[in-house]
């Protein structure tokens, strides 16, 4: 007999392709995604309260955009060395990108 637990580390050890998709439809992932955003920018809102104030009203939907599109990008890629890659070379572009904006 095995728990949920169990189950949770069997489909951990399955290859990719055989993996079970996730039970949704991609309009309800989206709306999930949106969400998200918005609840980042609500958690800004309320915990730094002055920031928005400070950078403008446009930066909310570049959050929550920004956000959402984090989450969905990730959700293309389901093989675990190219999740790896995709993580390394995701914090390298963080890095030269911020290393550039600061030599403006």
């Amino acid at each position: 007999m095995t728990n949920d637990l169990t189950k949770i580390a069997d489909v951990g050890q399955l290859e990719s392709s055989q993996r079970p998709a996730i039970d949704a439809d991609r309009e309800l992932i989206k709306d999930v995604a949106m969400d998200i955003g918005k609840a980042v920018v609500h958690h800004i809102e309320t915990m730094y309260p002055k920031m928005f104030d400070a950078v403008g009203q446009s930066a909310k939907l570049s959050v929550r955009n920004t956000v959402f599109n984090e989450i969905m990008a990730a959700l293309e890629v389901n093989d675990a060395d190219a999740i790896r890659a995709r993580l390394e070379r995701r914090k390298s572009d963080r890095r030269r990108i911020k290393k550039l904006y600061r030599a403006l």
